[in-house]
């Protein structure tokens, strides 16, 4: 006899944007059936749900007790393992924790058919170009893959340019605000990412970086892509001087620093631009550098206007990546 079980009630047009966020959060009840109606999307989730605040971010929503129609079963690292293993896949290459990594690897490449490698990190990001080392566990011995997301191709370096799939919503948020013909800055742009996507909708991008391997996998992937855009290698401080008062949107996907770069994306940012600043910060304060935000503002001479503030995706036990949108009120 069938039993019910906890899920969440959805609007069917954010039912793929809290599949996505309880996967990633681990909450998402693989072993039961996503249902849905003419208005509502129900997703099975564990008891055991989390993160309430960053579902809350997405869409109003409603825990409901149902009976869902189990999945058949299939092999999966959760069934082999006996727990859901916490991991990330870039192309075919999987990251996994250093913890049992030589299990979780033996799992992943056992019921994971599109996997070809997995590694662990045996750094946090570090240096001046924000990379990590990883130490190979299973499977072919590299780090370079192509990642694929939102219809783009990515050559990824994961050791010579820092690089995770995790904000794929995120830049998928950015790109639904940029219209044909705006201008943007994007000034870390790694392997391309952010820029690609925006300039495959028809905004004109001028992409900074000043790491050469990201700088020259972003010219491969314009290629790859067919997207045309203006690459440029260097300090992003310096090199955003260039393009004073003329941005509709300034990209500061610098988590760990951007703060050190407010002045110049302020700058470059047009009057009515918007800047889409990201952190990293302690769950007790979340939005901290809107204080940095507004200290900057007011050492130029310029308002802002809050548009938007959101948590992008958990980083680290009580520590957030998160998006603040702020638009730049110039005097005239």
């Amino acid at each position: 006899m069938s039993q019910s079980s906890p899920g969440i009630k959805v609007k069917r047009n954010k039912g793929e944007q809290f599949r996505k966020a309880l996967a990633e959060l681990g909450t998402l009840d693989r072993c039961r059936k996503i249902a849905s109606d003419v208005a509502y999307v129900y997703l099975p989730v564990l008891r055991e749900l989390v993160e309430e605040k960053r579902l809350m971010e997405i869409s109003d929503y409603e825990m409901v007790e149902m009976e869902f129609k189990p999945e058949p079963p299939v092999t999966t690292p959760e069934s082999i393992l006996g727990y859901q293993p916490s991991f990330e896949v870039v192309g075919d290459i999987a990251i996994v924790e250093q913890e049992n990594a030589r299990l979780v690897a033996s799992a992943l490449m056992s019921s994971c058919q599109n996997l070809r490698s997995v590694i662990t990190p045996v750094s946090d990001v570090e240096g001046e170009f924000r990379t990590r080392r990883f130490r190979h566990v299973a499977g072919e011995e590299r780090t370079i893959t192509v990642h694929k997301e939102h219809g783009l191709r990515y050559w990824v370096d994961l050791e010579g340019a820092y690089f995770t799939p995790r904000l794929g919503t995120e830049r998928l948020r950015i790109a639904r605000q940029v219209s044909p013909g705006d201008f943007v800055l994007d000034m870390f742009a790694g392997v391309g990412p952010f820029a690609l996507l925006l300039a495959r909708r028809g905004a004109r991008v001028v992409a900074i970086d000043k790491n050469p391997v990201a700088v020259k996998y972003l010219r491969e992937n314009a290629i790859l892509n067919k997207i045309d855009l203006e690459i440029l290698e260097g300090d992003a401080s310096d090199l955003a001087r260039n393009y004073e008062n003329t941005a509709d949107h300034v990209i500061m996907n610098l988590p760990h620093n951007a703060h050190q770069f407010l002045i110049p994306a302020i700058q470059a940012a047009k009057n009515g631009g918007v800047v889409h600043y990201y952190a990293i910060s302690q769950d007790d304060d979340l939005y901290k550098d809107l204080d940095l935000i507004e200290a900057a503002a007011f050492q130029l001479g310029v308002m802002i206007e809050a548009l938007y503030k959101g948590v992008v995706r958990s980083y680290a036990p009580h520590r957030y990546n998160v998006v603040m949108d702020f638009r730049i009120n110039k005097p005239s």
